[in-house]
């Protein structure tokens, strides 16, 4: 396998002042070009969003390219421009053949900055109608990530009209709602700021379908307007079908006034929104329709350039045909033809982006003998009945701001690990209390998700519970039970023998309050870590708060500690921060870090002075013993499968991609 390189990050940088104001952007692009977490098989791209802000005085980390492309967005206010130590910062940004640059001007005196940005030209959101100023910034934000890394003919072009994504709007020439709608579009953009970033063709009637409008269809993303007649439309039909002959992005708009016919079969597995027109169209309708159009237009694209770099990797073969959606009957074509003896297979197999779809939906493909999968289900692991744990929790706010992740990054990764390891057979193994949007709570939505996708009955996940969580509130844990019993089975841990007698009723809540009763929680809870580790074959670790735990260290670095006393292979993501960062680097760099520390440890846990205190007057054999951790960290041995080199890139990035690209290289290694 060659090594994997990210085809593309995003960054967003803006002033901390700036916070309320442009977060809400960043967690808007984010939900919409990366993946929406609260909708784990919706059709997403996975692209890596990052920002850089500070949360104190002084300026972010500095930005690392590590992608083949990185574009990072600058927001300028006032407070940006007058921060001395900030402009300066900004200036650091060096622009590259790599790095694209787009300045962003919340109001005018960003233009102050105008020879550290080259006189690029800005994007004036300062100018846009404040009712919609969000969908205006996610068009010419998106619009930009075209531009910059996905149509490389936008650089030969010369700015202006030219210069824009190409809209090709097909509707029926005697539907009242295709053509208010089309009119309305057309108008829109060319008498309103989207004139900079969409070029609009609508075929007036009379016009053939002759090869101008096949010119057309082959440079633009199709905008099919469906209306009662659209469908039985013979023109509108060979629109819909040049467009997929042509490979290019298509979006339905329904505006159904009373009833269609039929759905033309071959304008399927494409997104589609509704608008409801009692009159004529709102600017809110047309916006909506715009970003739906560049959003697929994006995610189309950039999947054919990330499916691409994994077949470079070898994680997809070479001979494998490449879809930017999913496979259907207008696909036969790029697999069949008549070589004068019979039909033949251009293409064995097919891979398409995530996330599967049902597979009856493809069963006619099946039957030709093609192989249709996505990455998520190219059975490339021998991992089938291995018992993986997964070690993953937040760190600190201040550390993954700092890092520029938020905690929907930890969340999609464990969505990631999850959803890749349960596809492959994995059984997983997780020590996860029960809160409410925690991480066992996504992991788990999304093994029920996968469960009822595949149609499959068999339990893979394992959930260990610490006495005396499971006692905290019983009705909860029943319901946990009864919703999740389908896919999990909840391991409910007894307390630790040697802590019997300083428990009251193992049949009731031990409140975490006074040091006698954290040394019965730490304890315990060591005692279940213990276990879950004994039972796995391997541990993949992420993240992991270094304070406010309640155990007798941060949990994350307790099982990592574990693991590497039993020699079981572990992973360590180090680029998603928090306590395994801290161990990544004590292995990196051969000395342990201060956050790893039995002062630093005292000094920013309360409490945790008399905690060890009387850990070690109980009984010192399970007290913690900072310089034997410390050396066990310094010379670990992960046995991972991975070289010091790509344990080092794993210990580093903040790719998910990348990160499951080396930890499965790793597993392929472990279980070969």
């Amino acid at each position: 396998m060659a090594d994997f390189t990210p085809p593309l990050s995003i960054f967003f940088v803006w002033h901390p002042a700036d916070e309320g104001t442009v977060k809400p952007i960043f967690d808007h692009c984010f939900s919409l070009l990366s993946r929406d977490i609260n909708k784990p098989f919706s059709r997403s791209m996975n692209l890596p969003f990052f920002f850089r802000t500070s949360i104190h005085n002084g300026t972010p980390k500095e930005i690392k390219i590590r992608s083949t492309k990185t574009i990072v967005f600058i927001f300028i206010s006032r407070e940006l421009v007058v921060d001395e130590p900030w402009v300066n910062y900004i200036n650091g940004i060096s622009g590259s053949e790599n790095i694209a640059i787009i300045p962003i001007a919340m109001d005018q005196t960003a233009f102050n900055l105008n020879d550290i940005f080259e006189y690029k030209n800005f994007i004036r959101s300062y100018e846009f109608d404040p009712q919609f100023t969000k969908d205006y910034l996610f068009i010419s934000i998106t619009h930009e990530i075209y531009r910059c890394s996905l149509n490389e003919s936008f650089e030969k072009i010369a700015p202006g009209k030219n210069n824009s994504l190409k809209l090709f709007l097909s509707h029926a020439k005697d539907g009242r709602n295709g053509i208010k709608l089309a009119v309305a579009l057309k108008n829109f953009i060319d008498n309103s700021a989207m004139r900079n970033f969409f070029d609009a063709t609508d075929i007036a009637p009379g016009y053939r379908f002759d090869e101008e409008i096949v010119a057309h269809i082959k440079e633009s993303s199709v905008i099919a307007i469906h209306t009662d007649s659209y469908s039985s439309r013979y023109w509108c039909q060979r629109e819909v079908i040049s467009a997929k002959e042509n490979d290019r992005p298509i979006i339905a708009v329904d505006s159904l006034e009373e009833f269609e016919d039929r759905r033309f079969p071959f304008a399927s597995n494409i997104p589609g929104i509704h608008v409801h027109l009692e009159g004529e169209p709102t600017p809110y309708d047309l916006l909506r329709i715009l970003s739906a159009a560049l959003l697929e237009t994006v995610r189309f694209f950039y999947a054919k350039l990330l499916l691409g770099q994994y077949k470079l990797t070898g994680l997809i073969q070479h001979e494998t045909e490449i879809l930017s959606r999913p496979p259907e009957v207008a696909d036969i074509e790029k697999i069949l033809f008549d070589d004068g003896s019979g039909i033949s297979c251009k293409r064995k197999q097919l891979v398409y982006p995530e996330p599967p779809v049902y597979s009856e939906e493809i069963s006619f493909l099946s039957k030709l003998g093609i192989d249709v999968r996505t990455p998520l289900t190219l059975h490339l692991l021998p991992v089938t009945q291995k018992k993986i744990g997964i070690s993953i929790s937040d760190p600190s706010v201040e550390e993954i701001t700092t890092i520029g992740h938020t905690t929907a990054h930890m969340v999609q990764l464990s969505q990631d690990l999850a959803r890749y390891l349960i596809s492959r057979g994995a059984m997983i193994s997780y020590g996860g209390d029960l809160r409410e949007n925690g991480f066992t709570a996504f992991i788990f939505n999304e093994a029920l998700a996968y469960q009822s996708r595949m149609q499959t009955k068999e339990i893979q996940l394992h959930n260990y519970i610490s006495w005396p969580i499971y006692r905290r509130d019983t009705e909860n844990i029943k319901n946990w039970k009864a919703n999740y019993r389908s896919i999990a089975k909840m391991m409910e841990m007894p307390p630790a023998d040697d802590v019997l007698d300083l428990i009251p009723s193992v049949e009731n809540f031990l409140p975490p309050i006074h040091p006698q009763n954290l040394y019965v929680w730490g304890r315990s809870l060591t005692e279940m870590r213990r276990h879950m580790v004994e039972k796995c074959d391997v541990r993949i670790c992420a993240g992991g708060k270094h304070t406010g735990y309640k155990g007798s260290m941060p949990g994350v670095l307790e099982e990592i500690i574990i693991a590497l006393e039993l020699q079981r292979p572990i992973f360590l993501l180090g680029g998603f921060g928090g306590v395994t960062a801290s161990v990544c680097k004590a292995i990196q760099q051969k000395s342990i870090p201060k956050e790893l520390t039995n002062d630093w440890q005292i000094e920013n846990n309360a409490g945790y002075k008399e905690l060890l205190e009387f850990s070690n007057s109980r009984n010192p054999q399970y007290a913690v013993n900072y310089d034997q951790m410390a050396e066990d960290l310094i010379n670990a041995h992960l046995n991972n499968g991975l070289s010091v080199e790509e344990n080092n890139k794993l210990f580093n990035t903040p790719f998910i991609d990348e990160a499951l690209y080396l930890v499965f290289k790793g597993l392929t290694h472990v279980f070969s």
